[in-house]
């Protein structure tokens, strides 16, 4: 059987143990990183706890922030000015 790039990185990701959920969770991350959903929502989608949905986030290497890039540069340059 040949696999495509998509399911093979899919089926080699350790985290969940079925298939389904693995595929569940790239999708919610997709929708997370687009801003089509929150992290609370995403979490609720995986049927986990936020705090728990985000320590998975930061032991793949994901950051994930509310604010856009841009945000981030004027908040630290609006706190660097005070």
């Amino acid at each position: 059987m040949v696999l495509t790039m998509e399911t093979d990185v899919i089926e080699r990701f350790s985290l969940f143990d079925s298939y389904k959920k693995k595929e569940t969770f790239f999708t919610v991350i997709g929708l997370l990183f687009t801003r089509q959903v929150t992290l609370a929502r995403a979490a609720e989608l995986l049927e986990m706890s936020r705090e728990e949905f985000s320590r998975i986030l930061k032991l793949i290497g994901l950051e994930y922030s509310y604010l856009t890039q841009d945000e981030v540069l004027r908040e630290k340059k609006a706190s660097e000015s005070l």
